[in-house]
């Protein structure tokens, strides 16, 4: 598991981000070294190396975590996320309703396979 803390600097108005590890099935807790971030010019045909690289097992809980910090810190609003999801239930409901009522579903810009419903 992992979090992800920020931290306002007044004194060297920085904004400090720490990144923490939990292994559960230890109980320890460990946090990310400081990484600089140095920027350097990429020219085209360049090599580059990511910035972060981490495991594919621990990718969607680290992603998850900085979601969690962001949303935390103002950055994702919180009702973003619930309009989202609310959204996405309606578009499920309408999906069964076509089901129940036997319809046909809408031709929609994205998916042109799909008739057009006739209107009896």
């Amino acid at each position: 598991m992992f979090q992800v803390k920020f931290h306002k600097n007044i004194y060297k108005d920085t904004l400090e981000i720490f990144i923490i590890s939990y292994d559960e099935k230890i109980g320890r807790r460990y946090l990310a070294q400081p990484l600089n971030l140095i920027f350097e010019e990429v020219k085209e045909g360049d090599m580059v190396k990511p910035t972060i690289e981490i495991s594919s097992f621990m990718a969607e809980d680290f992603l998850r975590a900085w979601a969690d910090a962001l949303k935390e810190y103002g950055i994702i609003k919180k009702e973003t996320t619930e309009i989202n999801g609310a959204l996405e239930a309606t578009r499920y409901h309408l999906e069964d309703l076509r089901q129940l009522l036997q319809l046909k579903p809408y031709k929609t810009k994205g998916n042109r396979k799909t008739k057009k419903c006739d209107h009896k």
